[in-house]
């Protein structure tokens, strides 16, 4: 191989690596913060349904003075049903947000591993 496509592929080869090191990093370091998250997310709503378990009680027994008992669990499985409508809406909603967002991520680097490349073959 002469001695220019040698340096060449010496080039390519060493940017290669600086990209995996980078990407390689910026993974583990979204794959612990990942973890992270969703364990304290996970706890978090451990304790969120505890709590939503005793205001419900309290809730349904003081609308069941007003209303018979059926009319008040009819009234909160409404609520609850329309909440997580919303709430299904609005998650679905962000995780198209974000996969949008990673697939432009992954585009601008292959555009870039391409720019590259394009300016070691004819630079």
């Amino acid at each position: 191989m002469p001695e220019s496509a040698e340096n060449v592929l010496a080039v390519v080869v060493e940017e290669a690596m600086n990209v995996r090191e980078e990407l390689g990093g910026a993974v583990a370091e979204a794959v612990g913060g990942t973890r992270s998250g969703l364990s304290a997310l996970a706890a978090g709503g451990a304790c969120g349904l505890l709590a939503a378990l005793m205001g419900h009680a309290a809730l349904q027994e003081r609308l069941a003075r007003a209303w018979s008992p059926e009319a008040a669990a009819a009234a909160l499985a409404l609520t609850y049903a329309t909440s997580a409508t919303a709430l299904v809406t609005y998650g679905k909603a962000r995780l198209r947000r974000a996969r949008a967002a990673s697939r432009e991520a992954l585009d601008v680097s292959r555009d870039a591993v391409a720019r590259t490349a394009d300016e070691l073959a004819h630079g």
